[in-house]
């Protein structure tokens, strides 16, 4: 059997951390590390050490990730470390991104299973929370023109009220929607029924429960 092994596992780029676990004895959980807001780029190392000395050959272990969730992209699915001597340790990499559909400040967890020659698995779950946009950003309408509908994508770095308008060059109001929305990127959507063709202009103002209002036409 397998007297020890240890997991590090290691989180790289934009956010960095450390956590330990000595397999079999169980680790305390740890608070979620916090990942920025629709990132790219991470990369996760999992450190194994062989550290079973009755061991004379060398072994391979498999880390498969088990569990994430769908708004973070990890690859590989598994990594196979070979001929792994006791005494020495290697890395599993995996990377991955967070998408811009991702809740802000709800925590999810990656789940990495390690499995022994033998048959013996361990897990280590990875806590993660996604955090709020740094800023508020606006990213225009589009299309422009647009017949049928057309979408303003914004970001919202605090939950806010959000008034979305259209007027006409008259300054009527053609459409108009208020909503109580969450931290982080969101959609507004007007569609062309019962419009006229002609120029119209859209403003979007946001009033954050952090006290600021951000207005953007």
């Amino acid at each position: 059997s397998i007297s020890s092994i240890c997991l590090i596992v290691k989180l790289l780029a934009l956010c960095v951390f450390v956590a330990s676990l000595i397999l079999p004895a169980l680790a305390q959980e740890a608070a979620p590390h916090a990942l920025p807001f629709a990132s790219t780029g991470h990369t996760l190392e999992l450190e194994v050490a062989h550290a079973d000395n009755e061991r004379a050959q060398p072994a391979a272990f498999t880390v498969t990730l088990a569990d994430a969730p769908a708004w973070l992209a990890v690859t590989p699915a598994a990594v196979t470390l070979d001929a792994l001597a006791p005494g020495t340790d290697a890395l599993a990499r995996f990377a991955f991104d967070v998408a811009d559909t991702a809740p802000v400040g709800e925590p999810g967890a990656m789940t990495f299973a390690l499995a022994t020659p033998e048959g013996q698995t361990w897990t280590k779950t990875v806590r993660v929370e996604v955090a709020a946009p740094e800023a508020f950003a606006v990213a225009g309408a589009y299309p422009n023109p647009f017949a049928h509908a057309a979408e303003v994508v914004y970001d919202l770095p605090a939950d806010a009220t959000v008034t979305f308008a259209v007027y006409d060059l008259l300054g009527r109001v053609v459409h108009e929607v208020r909503t109580e929305q969450a931290a982080g990127r969101h959609t507004a959507a007007v569609t062309g029924a019962g419009l006229a063709s002609g120029v119209y202009v859209w403003r979007l103002v946001a009033l954050g429960t952090d006290g600021q209002r951000h207005t953007e036409a």
